[in-house]
């Protein structure tokens, strides 16, 4: 039987994705999907990761504030942000710091993510975490806060080769997509993870793989986008860069998202 394959970070909630829903559903069972996570960035998206994880039990939900969202979000976004677990989320996420969007504000991003890794650390769930352009003032929280007994992740990792280390014995597993590959860095940082610290995903509809790294089409208004199916040539590509047997790497894996996420 082909081993199956899990996805750490999935957008399917993304109104993008939503005509091609049966098709993608198709294209899971051919690849034999175990399990994918579905991440929420906001209210807006957050009732659908509930229902489409309701409806299909190879789907995680997960809830969080994504930091691209905070300058828009709703006073009493917390509360809807409780009733969300109250309802069935499974883990926290999308959240984190930004400082490569244009106009961000830290001294606005950090409170809203504190507040998020503390309910995760209160509720030992797993938690998804965005850094893009912050690895400074990220380090400055983990190194301090009280963190989930069961460890966090850092989605599609970008930070510094020589963090893995420190991040790892914080309690950190790292995943990759096929959008990063085409990177030096990035492959030499998928090269250093520890095998019991990597995960792989998607993010689609986002990161949208070069044409090596792909081998599904998914295009809407004209716009290319990551067809969350490429998942099955993620794992290959991750696999022979890592000169590892592609059955290992997904037993791997899975021992890894089933340690964390479950």
């Amino acid at each position: 039987m082909t081993a199956r394959l899990y996805d750490a970070h999935v957008h399917l909630a993304d109104l993008r994705l939503r005509p091609y829903e049966n098709e993608i559903e198709k294209a899971y069972r051919r690849l034999n999907l175990g399990k994918a996570v579905v991440v929420g960035t906001g209210p807006h998206d957050w009732p659908l990761v509930l229902e489409q994880s309701a409806a299909n039990p190879r789907l995680l939900p997960a809830i969080g504030l994504h930091p691209w969202q905070v300058p828009r979000a709703a006073d009493d976004w917390q509360d809807s942000f409780l009733e969300a677990f109250k309802a069935g989320a499974h883990a926290v996420g999308e959240i984190g710091l930004d400082c490569w969007i244009e106009g961000y504000d830290l001294s606005k991003q950090i409170p809203v993510f504190e507040f998020q890794l503390q309910f995760a650390v209160e509720n030992n769930l797993p938690v998804s975490i965005h850094a893009l352009k912050a690895t400074g003032p990220l380090m400055d929280i983990l190194r301090t806060a009280t963190l989930p007994a069961r460890g966090f992740h850092l989605h599609a990792y970008s930070g510094p080769l020589e963090l893995i280390d420190e991040l790892t014995s914080l309690g950190a597993y790292f995943s990759f997509n096929g959008g990063q590959l085409h990177r030096p860095a990035a492959r030499a940082r998928l090269f250093a993870i520890p095998s019991d610290r990597l995960l792989i995903e998607t993010d689609a509809p986002d990161f949208l793989p070069q044409a090596a790294y792909r081998e599904h089409e998914l295009e809407v208004d004209g716009e290319a986008l990551c067809h969350p199916a490429n998942l099955g040539l993620a794992y290959r590509a991750i696999a022979e860069l890592r000169k590892c047997p592609p059955t290992e790497l997904a037993i791997t894996v899975e021992a890894n998202f089933k340690r964390f996420f479950l």
